[in-house]
């Protein structure tokens, strides 16, 4: 049973309200500047202080806040504003660019609607409802630009203000993409390997005489690599290793001499680069013992990108706030968010020691066409907050 006032304060309609206003903002990346006016202006009409951050003034970010940070934990909760270009528009049955509410008032569509601005708004509606309450600390949202690209614009730089000293440092932090309001309190590292196959260039009339093959090549250590890996963590999942790219060949009259492929592969925690890449090499040097043409060469972590798997342990306050408050909610034991997911900005705050549980509704068709969320399940999202905050902020 429900007893928190918190809860029964969380408005519907307040966020149907902003979320449809932010979904029809467009701010494809690179195009966020006119949303965050809107964010602005929505929190000087509710007297909630913010700061504006940013190493580009058309991509800003905004850092709102309510109570004294000095007094308790930050509690931060972080959402980005940028949406992914729509490239399927006449498939859609309502304007991209629209938030919105469908007939039956279940659901609200719109590029964002998912992925993830109706967060955002309900990240915006926790601020106003927290506004005048005795917290013991501080209540806090890093609204950012630049989480699809690379968030060099948005939560990179945010960090890296803070590492500076010129914003607050977060006890806790909360994203909100979706996890099915699951408790996703880990995330895979990535790790990009370019795999170079060596061979022998001839003419095709000599392939069987001169030439090796190295497209051949390349497709045994594919069958070789595509494999299912079975290290299950409870937290996240299993680990994934995909060959994405390849590349070979100089005219379709020559045998290739070289050819490359592109893997992605995801780590959980437990693993590391080297582990990683010794799992690779042991794979490719099992069909080496067995083809003495088969040569290859490793290109580790081409492009500098390699992130670590990340984790906020159980025994967090954080993680143990949000388990109470699902439980209190629901009246169900809360689940770990164990899915086939990406990443998320989550990643750099855990990169920056900081305490981080990802907590936000699934909603359907994010990147895609007819995006759409459930207001019920936005609502959820809100009450689970609103436990969540009573609770690291002793109200």
């Amino acid at each position: 049973m429900i007893t928190s006032t918190w809860v029964e304060k969380v408005s519907r309609d307040d966020i149907v309200d902003v979320g449809k206003q932010l979904v029809s903002i467009p701010s494809v990346s690179g195009d966020e500047f006119a949303v965050m006016q809107f964010v602005k202006q929505w929190l000087d009409d509710r007297d909630i202080s913010y700061v504006e951050t940013a190493n580009d003034p058309q991509r800003p970010n905004i850092i709102a806040t309510v109570g004294n940070p000095s007094e308790g934990p930050l509690v931060v909760m972080n959402g980005h504003l940028d949406v992914v270009p729509v490239s399927d528009a006449s498939s859609w049955l309502t304007d991209p660019f629209e938030g919105v509410v469908s007939d039956d008032g279940e659901k609200l569509y719109g590029r964002g609607a998912s992925d993830m601005k109706t967060s955002v708004g309900v990240m915006m509606t926790m601020l106003e409802l927290f506004k005048d309450a005795p917290l013991k600390g501080a209540l806090s949202a890093h609204i950012v630009s630049d989480e699809e690209v690379g968030a060099e614009f948005g939560t990179r730089h945010v960090l890296a203000e803070i590492e500076a000293g010129n914003l607050p440092r977060p006890d806790y932090v909360f994203i909100g993409e979706g996890s099915e309001h699951k408790v996703r309190n880990a995330e895979r590292g990535g790790l990009a390997v370019n795999v170079h196959f060596k061979g022998r260039a001839s003419h095709t009339a000599a392939a069987r005489v001169t030439g090796v093959n190295a497209l051949q090549k390349a497709a045994k250590g594919i069958l070789a690599l595509e494999q299912h890996i079975d290290t299950f963590h409870p937290a996240v999942g299993y680990p994934v290793l995909s060959v994405n790219m390849i590349e070979a060949g100089v005219a379709h009259n020559v045998v290739p001499g070289e050819a490359m492929v592109s893997i992605d592969r995801r780590l959980v925690p437990g693993e590391d680069m080297d582990s990683a890449v010794a799992d690779i090499r042991a794979k490719l040097d099992a069909v080496a013992a067995e083809d003495p043409d088969f040569v290859y060469e490793l290109e580790i972590d081409p492009d500098g990108s390699y992130i670590a798997p990340n984790i906020t342990p159980e025994d967090s306050p954080l993680v143990q706030a949000f388990q109470k408050a699902v439980r209190e909610l629901t009246g169900q034991e809360p689940e770990y968010f164990v899915q086939w997911a990406g990443m998320t900005d989550g990643r750099f705050y855990r990169q920056h020691g900081m305490d981080t549980v990802g907590m936000g509704p699934r909603g359907e068709g994010a990147h895609g066409a007819n995006e759409s969320i459930k207001i019920d399940d936005l609502v959820k999202q809100a009450q689970i907050y609103a436990l969540t905050i009573s609770d690291l902020l002793s109200v």
